[in-house]
């Protein structure tokens, strides 16, 4: 279960950003083998990240000079709020931290194949 409990009131909004195809299709099949949707993973890392005070690596990566797909995922509008405003006070892009997400969640769940979903 998410950690962010989807109200039935409150409206979902879309969250996204271009990430390297071939991450995206490493993603995209993990979530599948987990029987994951992959807006409700995303929703949870968005969550766990704004939970551990937005940490940003400060490495460089350069996601303009590769081939790139939008990844998208329906987060409730109050989350999209806080991370908008998180990735703005900590001078990030969106796309970036969902790269970042994205690339620690398949490293960590391709590794162990017998680790929880999340």
């Amino acid at each position: 279960m998410s950690l962010w409990l989807k109200k039935n009131s409150e409206e979902t909004v879309v969250v996204k950003g271009a990430i390297p195809k071939t991450l995206k299709l490493q993603f995209k099949v993990l979530c599948v083998q987990k029987e994951l949707e992959m807006s409700e993973v995303l929703e949870d890392l968005i969550g766990r990240w704004i939970q551990a005070d937005a940490p940003v690596a400060k490495s460089f990566i350069d996601l303009f000079n590769q081939d790139s797909e939008d990844v998208k995922a329906y987060v409730p509008k109050s989350l999209k709020l806080q991370f908008k405003l998180l990735c703005a006070q900590k001078q990030v892009t969106i796309r970036y931290i969902l790269y970042a997400l994205i690339k620690q969640w398949v490293e960590m769940s391709g590794s162990s194949s017998e680790s929880s979903p999340l």
